[in-house]
């Protein structure tokens, strides 16, 4: 029936059933009728009493269909779903997120009252798109990752100049979280190559933090507790002020200008204790 006055249309005959909705039932049909959601609702027995929804086309289910069944009819093959169900018509409501169908569904569990008597509501929502992004996230994350580790493993490498003999060239600014890394490599590579030596070249290194030149030192002692010993070769100026401003005590640990001295200091040593072989023969230079 149309207002007084007032001319019949075709469109005004569409509108009347949506005006006599109510403003709640309009909202929660648009939601249903639009976006992927399927929502239900339990009586006291967990029998469904409304079932619908726009999410319920991806489980190949028509709105309506399990209206009068009984949630242990249906959900016998997922009493975890009956649990969470009967807990709500209980009191207790819950959040869960789960694989179903070859999608991810994450669905809240209600506790409600009708007519004076318990039941409970569940909302369930298509997440699949969602839950895809978030692992295409943590799959970058762990790419950039795995990247950052092999830059740091390629800017701090490990190389067996000679028998028994190690040495860690260093590039750059050496952090806190890089030297504890190089720690735990050059500690495992002292074991597995039963290193006599090992030589830390900071000569193209640009700066330390106070933290980081407190782990140099801490290496030195390491290696030493691994029956090898540590040398520190090519500290710059500004790194030798650095330490020194810290009160480190640089006194039990051998230092020397360059690379090379360094090589020598290890072929020397090595001679001298009869560990000499082809190091002893290389270790003598030519002219000297």
């Amino acid at each position: 029936m149309t207002g007084v006055g007032k001319p019949f249309t075709g469109a005004e005959s569409q509108n009347e059933p949506e005006a006599e909705l109510g403003e709640a039932e309009l909202l929660l049909r648009t939601v249903l009728d639009n976006l992927p959601v399927a929502v239900c609702r339990y009586d006291r027995e967990g029998v469904f009493r409304f079932h619908d929804g726009k999410g319920l086309e991806v489980s190949g289910v028509r709105p309506g269909e399990h209206l009068g069944k009984s949630i242990d009819e249906l959900y016998a093959g997922a009493p975890e779903v009956v649990e969470s169900i009967r807990q709500a018509i209980e009191g207790k409501g819950s959040h869960t997120i789960a694989e179903a169908h070859g999608f991810t569904w994450e669905t809240w569990v209600i506790p409600v009252r009708h007519g004076g008597e318990p039941g409970a509501v569940s909302i369930t929502m298509d997440a699949t798109a969602a839950k895809q992004r978030e692992q295409d996230l943590r799959n970058k994350l762990d790419l950039i990752e795995k990247q950052q580790r092999v830059i740091r493993d390629l800017s701090t490498p490990i190389i067996e100049v000679w028998d028994k003999v190690l040495t860690l060239p260093m590039v750059g600014v050496v952090d806190s979280l890089r030297i504890s890394e190089v720690m735990d490599n050059l500690l495992t590579a002292i074991v597995n190559k039963d290193a006599r030596f090992a030589i830390l070249d900071l000569t193209g290194v640009d700066a330390v933090d106070t933290r980081t030149a407190g782990y140099i030192i801490e290496m030195i002692q390491a290696i030493r507790l691994l029956g090898a010993e540590g040398i520190v070769t090519g500290i710059r100026s500004n790194v030798a002020q650095t330490m020194i401003s810290l009160g480190l005590d640089m006194s039990g640990v051998t230092t020397v200008g360059n690379l090379r001295a360094g090589l020598k200091l290890c072929m020397r040593r090595m001679a001298a204790t009869g560990e000499a072989g082809e190091a002893g023969e290389a270790g003598r230079v030519p002219g000297k």
